[in-house]
């Protein structure tokens, strides 16, 4: 039996595997977070503005940095739909654009995902 994969879930846990690296990113230097509110100040001005995401990564990246770098490891329901806008990845100074890197997250991901998918009850799993 095959076991079908969420792809939303490998795309969720692959951002979170993301954010992990930028939060330990962050413990080495604490000033990617001004990188971020530049990037989040670009972005609501030239895309964004009015978006409810814009003020909610503006008031996350008011903390100190201890509570950011918590906050996007967090596995939480908001902290994963806030993954989806973070200003993180488009900030100077975070290069996450390394193919190579992505494919190894993502596959990873992957493998987190099916591991996940296998642990469920039978009745919630999609056979392929």
């Amino acid at each position: 039996m095959t076991i079908r994969v969420n792809q939303e879930q490998v795309n969720d846990t692959a951002k979170l595997m993301i954010h992990r690296l930028i939060a330990r990113a962050i413990g080495h230097d604490p000033s990617l977070i001004d990188r971020a509110k530049v990037s989040l100040d670009r972005s609501a001005s030239e895309r964004y503005e009015g978006y409810s995401f814009v003020g909610e990564w503006s008031d996350l990246l008011r903390l100190p940095p201890s509570n950011v770098r918590r906050r996007l490891t967090s596995r939480d329901e908001e902290m994963t739909r806030l993954r989806l806008s973070s200003p993180f990845v488009i900030a100077d100074g975070i290069d996450v654009s390394d193919v190579a890197l992505r494919r190894r997250i993502w596959k990873a991901a992957k493998r987190l995902a099916a591991k996940s998918s296998a642990l469920e009850p039978a009745g919630a799993r999609v056979a392929a």
